[in-house]
């Protein structure tokens, strides 16, 4: 007959127990964090803008970082004064605000800007993917005097790209899709926001199809085939909306197009008129006007 096994055998096997257990899982959780810093030591190292920022001072103000070089320390205090007036004008236009993170990053010569942004001819742009602005100003020297013309376009320049910055996490959200607004939606509404003064009646352009205005790869395209500004014809696009229906219009449109998840219907629903009504009646009066 088998002997019963003792009380302390019984406590040594089941502390033996224990222990292993315990070993385990704290092997577990070494291995869970491991894993966690190098996926996070690799996602640094690997991240282009990482790299970009190495060596350049920081300053945070509110929920934004801006990034720049010693030399151009009075970029901070030009940059924050653009914050205010670029917050200041987004939440009139869109009636929305955000805290998420934002980082503005300060480009020492035009051809790093462009190979970052992957767009040639450019000032500036806003990634949604980095959460950042980057901006490589004309005449730096003069906007660092506070030259009223240079910082005139400093400013406008900055409101653009963060009025993307605001659009895209209003589209955000929505829960939606950014690809669902046509990019002429996208850059008239930052030039309109930056640029809501401009009187229409003083300009002339041949308009190009709307429909050529819908994709990234329309736009870079359109760019370089028509001899208008696509940009100049967007902000006119947005500005004839608003004289149409008012400043309210650009926040209406993008609500109900978050509700239908098409462009059109959310266009026809917030304005009470087809797209294809309002692209004709926008080219008739703008193409008159090159009579």
């Amino acid at each position: 007959m088998k002997a019963k096994p003792s009380l302390i055998h019984k406590k040594l096997v089941g502390g033996m127990i224990a222990a292993g257990l315990i070993f385990y899982a704290f092997t577990a959780y070494l291995i869970y964090v491991a894993f966690q810093l190098t996926g996070q030591y690799l996602e640094q190292q690997s991240s282009p803008k990482t790299v970009l920022t190495e060596g350049l001072n920081k300053q945070v103000y509110e929920h934004i970082r801006i990034y720049y070089a010693e030399e151009e320390e009075p970029f901070v205090d030009l940059t924050i004064e653009a914050v205010k007036q670029a917050e200041k004008r987004t939440t009139s236009v869109f009636q929305f605000e955000t805290d998420k993170p934002l980082d503005i990053i300060y480009f020492d010569d035009k051809k790093t800007i462009e190979q970052f942004a992957g767009i040639k001819h450019i000032t500036g742009f806003y990634s949604d993917h980095d959460q950042m602005i980057g901006l490589y100003p004309d005449k730096r020297e003069a906007l660092l005097q506070k030259e009223t013309l240079p910082l005139y376009f400093f400013n406008t320049l900055f409101i653009h790209e963060y009025t993307h910055f605001i659009f895209y996490e209003k589209v955000h959200s929505y829960e939606v899709s950014p690809v669902i607004f046509p990019l002429w939606f996208h850059e008239g509404t930052a030039e309109w926001t930056a640029y809501d003064v401009l009187n229409a009646t003083s300009e002339r352009f041949d308009v190009v199809p709307f429909q050529s205005l819908h994709s990234d790869q329309d736009w870079q395209e359109s760019r370089m085939t028509y001899e208008t500004d696509v940009y100049l014809q967007s902000y006119y696009m947005i500005y004839e909306l608003v004289q149409l229906y008012g400043r309210d219009i650009i926040h209406e449109i993008m609500e109900e197009t978050a509700k239908t998840g098409q462009f059109a219907s959310g266009f026809e629903q917030a304005t009470g008129e087809q797209l294809s009504d309002f692209e004709e009646q926008f080219n008739r009066v703008y193409q008159r006007k090159n009579g």
